[in-house]
């Protein structure tokens, strides 16, 4: 018998609180154009709780955010940023399950937590090299080449930029602190 993914009534729950801190800090952060720490709660999401809750608070983030999106609705980009979102939960899980070991609260300034803090920023990097080319790949079919090019460049440059320093200076941090607060401790792989 094939192995079936669940979700418990606490993952569901910290799904939803994980895509509403999304949502909201998106909204509060509104006028900082592609810098969000959405990408980070995303990744840490899929961190400490596994793959498929961090792909499905991208999903639910990008559900309501792009619906309910202050530049209006785009029913190509949405699919495309809804879809997207997921590598960053995907690739928390992932790192996790193939050995990015997070150091205890204790190593916090030490040399681990250094270590940890880079290899999460190159990540995030990565990431959101993958998701920009993604979207902008949509947004190709339904805006002149040049334009999406011309306008898209400083937009991915603030975007990778921006996450380059949320998830250096935020990610090790977040993690720990999530797996502190829950229950189970982050113990899903992936």
């Amino acid at each position: 018998m094939p192995h079936q993914m669940s979700l418990s009534t606490r993952d569901v729950c910290l799904i939803a609180v994980m895509a509403a801190l999304c949502v909201s800090t998106n909204y509060a952060m509104f006028g900082l154009w592609n810098v969000k720490l959405m990408d980070l709660f995303v990744f840490v999401s899929g961190f400490c709780f596994g793959s498929l809750a961090g792909g499905l608070v991208g999903t639910l983030t990008w559900a309501v955010y792009g619906v309910l999106n202050p530049l209006g609705f785009s029913l190509p980009i949405w699919i495309a940023t809804c879809l997207s979102e997921t590598l960053y939960g995907v690739g928390g899980g992932l790192a996790r399950k193939f050995g990015l070991r997070v150091p205890d609260i204790s190593d916090i300034g030490r040399r681990e937590h250094w270590v940890c803090s880079a290899k999460i920023a190159l990540l995030g990097f990565l990431l959101t090299s993958a998701y920009d080319f993604l979207t902008n790949l949509v947004c190709i079919i339904w805006a002149p080449a040049l334009t999406v090019f011309v306008g898209a460049v400083p937009f991915a440059v603030a975007h990778a930029g921006s996450n380059l320093f949320f998830f250096f200076w935020g990610g090790t941090a977040l993690i720990m602190a999530v797996q502190k607060l829950s229950l189970r401790g982050g113990d899903k792989s992936g």
